[in-house]
């Protein structure tokens, strides 16, 4: 069963009392900034796909007060484990095992026909039927022709054509895609008001229900939004592609559904690729390639598969192939990691699937001539074999960059901006500082020094990480200085690290001063040490830990909201008059 995120404290206790007594309620109390919360909530997804006979919740400490006090949460993540109304357990710290034996102590399951789905299982399948049926309209003679007769095929044509007068198929594909791109398609973060010309505000729409015209070409759903000048502006989400040809307009759904028509319209054999984790693109046949090819329209790259992983950073698990005449798991040709890639298919067992497809592939492809059917066998045998790669795949080097289409705030929330170079620096105590048994760093932002014991040390980079979206900023006009984000950056984090691996820390504590906010700017303070992550409070400015666990002790600061073009300086740190003397942060260890 599927993770569920619980919001408030009736809800949940409504859930659990409404459970029969053999099912294990598993509660995740966790935040956004605590770096082992991230660490253990793909492994707690997991166990959610393992245990399908027990309920998983996650529960966002400062989103959800009221259930956190309710269950005594000091330090995240906290797992509470609550069978027949009760508590059993609880654990605190990411610690995959001890979490792990905590449910199979008090887990009761019957067994399940391995080679069945289960309602978790059958729910996941069903959202790749809707592209089963989409597919079908490429195939169609009347949509081919709509979109030949927008598209510049005799121009696209003789660009693409040799000296020999033969047309390059990949040629013409590049073709086709720069003219969709530049020429006829445009994206839409917000739609544009009919009535005063000016565009709706990003982020805004909300859920309506679609008309009966709308419906009828294709949308399932629409956003809605209010303009400034009072009018209601709608943006369905149209599914119909001969509907796109005069739209011409949408996010990666309808870019990837009306190129994958026009390409079909160009005589090309078309793929629809589906990934699960929320994008869309194609893939074209390319004889002179003898291979399906990689092709993204809106973001205009082709042959280019590793993109999504290496260049935005997704997380891929499922990516499936759409034909008009057969369906595949393509995943393998999009991941350069196979092995980590298996541990992240945790949706549906292997079996599960791989029947699925199958009776589903002989569905579409019932109506292949027999020359047909052993065309794409001969297809999916060759890439098969190029699946076949042992251990990691080669990326060559290329720099894949992050996404390019969309806002930029619509692209950080679904962390695809790529994968930015991060700097790991971590602390380690020398020789004096052990036999002190003390260690001791401040930090001036106004000199921009760190000081560690007798030596001062230029730079507030020098022994930070996730440097890459900070800066310190220097206010001439109110000469302050403070650390903040970079300018167009929504959230950013610097840390520090520190080596606890060789020695026993008997007490540590830190002090922040001016961490200031404006408009709905944030600041987070957290240390983490171990498995456990312990946050600043907001009438606090420290935080101090006995009996510090060994490991890397990690202090970080998030920072995140505001409003305008001056967001990134509503959430400042350290932030301190030019000629301050005086330290904005020190950390202390006593040794033991």
């Amino acid at each position: 069963m599927p993770v569920q995120l619980m919001r408030n404290l009736s809800d949940l206790q409504a859930k659990i009392n409404s459970a029969d007594a053999n099912r294990l309620f598993i509660v995740d109390f966790f935040a956004d900034w605590c770096g082992p919360c991230r660490f253990i909530a793909p492994i707690f997804e997991n166990f959610s796909a393992r245990f399908t006979n027990a309920t998983f919740v996650k529960v966002n400490v400062d989103n959800s007060p009221d259930i956190s006090q309710f269950y005594g949460i000091r330090a995240m993540p906290t797992f509470v484990l609550i069978k027949e109304g009760r508590e059993m357990e609880r654990i605190q710290g990411a610690n995959p095992q001890a979490l792990e034996m905590a449910i199979n102590k008090y887990y009761s399951s019957t067994p399940a026909n391995p080679n069945a789905a289960n309602d978790e299982e059958r729910s996941f399948l069903q959202q790749f039927i809707p592209c089963a049926e989409k597919v079908k309209f490429y195939a169609g003679v009347v949509y081919k022709t709509l979109a030949v007769s927008v598209i510049p095929v005799e121009e696209l044509r003789l660009q693409a054509t040799d000296e020999n007068g033969v047309v390059n198929r990949l040629q013409l594909a590049k073709g086709l895609l720069n003219w969709f791109k530049n020429d006829f398609f445009s994206w839409c973060d917000s739609p544009v008001c009919e009535s005063c010309g000016n565009q709706t505000a990003k982020g805004s729409g909300l859920s309506g229900t679609p008309t009966i015209e709308e419906r009828e070409c294709g949308a399932e759903r629409v956003e809605v939004y209010n303009c400034q000048c009072g009018q209601e502006v709608r943006f369905p989400r149209y599914n119909d592609p001969a509907k796109l040809l005069e739209t011409r307009t949408g996010r990666c759904g309808e870019w990837a559904n009306c190129f994958a028509l026009m390409a079909a319209a160009m005589d090309f054999d078309v793929r629809y690729i589906y990934d699960v984790t929320d994008h869309v693109w194609i893939e074209l046949w390319i004889p002179e390639c003898d291979n399906w090819v990689h092709c993204d329209p809106c973001e205009n790259i082709i042959d280019r598969p590793l993109i999504y992983e290496k260049g935005w950073g997704k997380k891929l698990s499922y990516v499936i192939a759409f034909g008009t005449d057969h369906v595949y798991d393509v995943t393998w040709r999009y991941t350069a990691d196979h092995k980590k890639t298996l541990r992240l298919r945790n949706r549906v067992r292997e079996p599960v699937l791989s029947n699925f497809l199958m009776k589903l592939n002989a569905r579409m492809g019932s109506n292949a001539t027999p020359e047909r059917a052993k065309e794409l066998r001969r297809r999916r045998v060759r890439e098969l074999v190029e699946f076949l790669v042992i251990g990691k795949r080669p990326t060559d080097g290329e720099n894949y960059g992050g996404r390019t289409s969309g806002d930029v705030a619509w692209r950080a929330a679904r962390s695809e901006l790529g994968c930015s170079a991060k700097k790991d620096t971590v602390i380690t105590l020398n020789q004096a500082e052990l036999a002190n048994k003390k260690f001791s760093l401040e930090y001036n932002c106004a000199q921009d020094v760190y000081t560690r014991g007798t030596e001062t040390i230029k730079g507030w980079s020098t022994y930070a990480n996730f440097s890459g979206q900070i800066q310190r900023k220097q206010e001439a006009d109110w000469k302050m200085a403070y650390i903040c984000r970079r300018e167009g950056e929504s959230q950013a984090e610097v840390s520090w690290s520190i080596d606890l691996n060789e020695v026993k820390a008997k007490t540590f504590r830190l002090q922040v001063f001016g961490a200031q906010v404006y408009e709905d700017g944030s600041v987070v303070v957290t240390v983490c040490a171990g498995e456990v992550c312990f946050p600043m409070r907001k009438d606090s400015t420290e935080i101090v830990i006995d009996d510090v666990p060994s490991g890397i002790l990690k202090i970080s600061a998030h920072f995140s909201g505001g409003k305008g073009n001056n967001a990134f300086q509503h959430s400042q740190l350290f932030r301190t008059p030019l000629d301050s003397p005086e330290a904005q942060m020190k950390i202390d260890i006593e040794l033991q």
